[in-house]
């Protein structure tokens, strides 16, 4: 489902919570860095200073976001907090970069 909606641009926000160190991995086309230690006190944040810390648009409670890491974990958790803040569209792209890694030649040569 995830590769359709990037290879048809439709509207989403995908956002990688892995830490930092593990971006050099690779990563899922068309993500956004967003730590999940980081998650909670980001919508604290006005969406100037979001803008400024995380270089993309702070999400908005309709929108359409997914999230990812390395195996499903950590975006479980983020998929929750965000859903317990009412943004009703969150999902968790469980499989994260692990299945992706099984579509995509530059990420499967970290993973498998």
């Amino acid at each position: 489902e995830l590769k359709r909606l990037i290879e048809q641009k439709e509207k989403y926000v995908l956002i990688d919570v892995r830490e930092e160190e593990e971006l050099v991995h690779g990563a899922v086309p068309t993500s956004r860095h967003l730590p999940l230690g980081e998650l909670d006190k980001a919508f604290n944040l006005s969406e100037d200073e979001f803008y400024k810390k995380y270089h993309f648009e702070k999400f908005k409670k309709e929108e359409v976001i997914i999230f990812y890491c390395r195996t499903g974990g950590r975006s479980a958790r983020a998929t929750a907090l965000v859903l317990s803040k009412g943004y009703t569209n969150a999902k968790n792209f469980s499989g994260s970069i692990w299945e992706w890694s099984t579509i995509d030649p530059q990420v499967h040569r970290y993973y498998h």
